[in-house]
């Protein structure tokens, strides 16, 4: 059903995304329909920053499509009633800004120019850079009666509304390859059919999923999901492979032996520089003293974004604040343990403009200089997908409940899994045209043709 050219309700809206099974696409993957389902929503922001290095997939969606962008933009803000639409995207994308400029001012849309820097695209930095305000400490944009979304989370609320689910995703394949490339692909695709495409220079080589700052490290059997940015090929040797490959326990013997307390992961810290209390030197500090600080200093790794900054870019010695901070992390959750935050005032600290990362100075750190300078091509069509491999749990939630059966013939676009009855989740399409061959733990679809 194509609502473009009349006015819509919002529990029409909310229901048309849901079906859709819209998650966030350039993170967490947290339910898009439960996320605009707050009331009193003043603000709501279109994040285009694409602040990870190597990634260009967000780029190449805001070339193709920016009428579709902004033209969703101005559906969500009438049908619900939000005031302020701002489009935030980094002022280097020049290209960029001449393609969408004219369907932001024909809607209404103002937009919002952030510098080069990292992390530009962390939702805190966004809602700091468009609202100048501050989002508390263990809090989210909500505060300040905010809503943030990647521009393909909104390029699949545009979908969303001519009936059309989440079935492809928008990623760029890079590092050690001949063939870089940004393209859409089927969700559930392997990342061994794009590598095929893309043919790595190495015979072994480490895999990360994701942007190299907050990826993770894949098989080359990892299927592509409604979160996946990117596939980095790069050398086992590499530092960032090199810095995920370390066994918890050594990181915390360096943490405990070499830690000299410099206080450099704390001073470039993004958090912190905006006034949050976490402080990872002490933090490290407390790795080799343990119940050396108190319990709320400690609980304040749970405000860590996880951007790598501490690890990757600040720390002199190669240690890892990062999977220190991740741990507690864990552990906290596991207890049921929160963050109580005891500040009443608090501000950017005035050291934050000079400390703040550029780009630039941040891919010359991570060594990968030589991958940053060839843009990847964008490919219209990739050859295509045979097998699928659906995982029921791509998103914040609980995982989508199976509706087919195995032997049972799928069209793209079919509805195979649907939110559990009063749970937070999202529904599961199938993404190429084939027959079920398996559904647990995930979804498999294979065509024969």
């Amino acid at each position: 059903m194509i609502f473009m050219s009349s006015k819509i309700k919002k529990r029409e809206l909310l229901d048309l995304i849901a079906q859709a099974g819209v998650i966030g696409a350039g993170g967490g993957g947290f339910p898009t329909s439960t996320k605009l389902s707050a009331d009193n929503i003043s603000h709501f922001i279109a994040n285009g920053a694409e602040c990870e290095p190597l990634l260009q997939k967000d780029i190449e969606l805001m070339l193709h499509h920016p009428k579709e962008i902004a033209s969703a933009m101005a559906i969500i803000g009438e049908t619900l009633q939000i005031k302020n639409l701002y489009f935030s995207a980094k002022r280097k994308y020049t290209g960029i800004w001449q393609k969408i400029e004219p369907h932001l001012k024909s809607s209404g849309i103002q937009q919002i120019f952030l510098d080069d820097i990292f992390p530009a695209g962390d939702e805190f930095e966004i809602v700091r850079q468009t609202l100048g305000k501050t989002i508390p400490p263990a809090n989210i944009p909500l505060a300040f009666n905010a809503i943030v979304n990647n521009v393909e989370t909104i390029f699949n609320i545009f979908n969303s509304l001519k009936g059309k689910p989440v079935t492809e995703k928008w990623l760029t394949i890079t590092g050690e390859v001949k063939h870089p490339f940004t393209a859409s692909v089927p969700i559930g695709t392997p990342a061994k059919d794009l590598l095929d495409f893309a043919e790595p220079k190495l015979d072994t080589f480490a895999l990360i999923e994701g942007g190299p700052m907050m990826g993770a490290l894949v098989s080359i059997d990892e299927p592509v999901k409604k979160t996946t940015s990117g596939f980095i090929v790069l050398p086992e040797e590499h530092p960032i492979i090199r810095y995920r490959k370390m066994p918890m326990n050594h990181v915390l013997r360096i943490a405990a032996s070499a830690c000299m307390q410099c206080q450099a992961c704390t001073d470039l810290c993004p958090r912190y520089l905006l006034g949050h209390p976490l402080e990872p030197h002490k933090i490290m500090r407390a790795s080799a003293m343990p119940l050396s600080l108190p319990v709320n200093s400690m609980t304040a790794a749970l405000l860590c974004s996880e951007c790598g900054v501490c690890e990757l870019f600040a720390c002199p010695m190669g240690l890892s604040p990062r999977r220190i901070n991740r741990e507690l992390k864990e552990k906290f959750a596991n207890k049921g343990i929160k963050y109580r935050c005891e500040c009443e005032n608090f501000d950017v600290r005035e050291e934050r403009d000079f400390r703040r990362i550029p780009s630039t100075k941040l891919i010359e750190r991570l060594q990968i200089v030589d991958y940053h300078n060839v843009y990847p091509d964008f490919v219209a069509d990739i050859p295509q997908i045979r097998r699928v491999v659906l995982p029921l749990k791509q998103h914040a939630g609980a995982p989508a409940i199976p509706i087919v059966k195995i032997g049972e013939n799928v069209k793209a676009g079919q509805l195979i899994a649907k939110i559990p009855e009063g749970k937070l989740g999202a529904n599961l399409h199938a993404s190429i045209d084939g027959k079920i061959v398996a559904i647990a733990p995930d979804i498999i679809i294979r065509n024969s043709k």
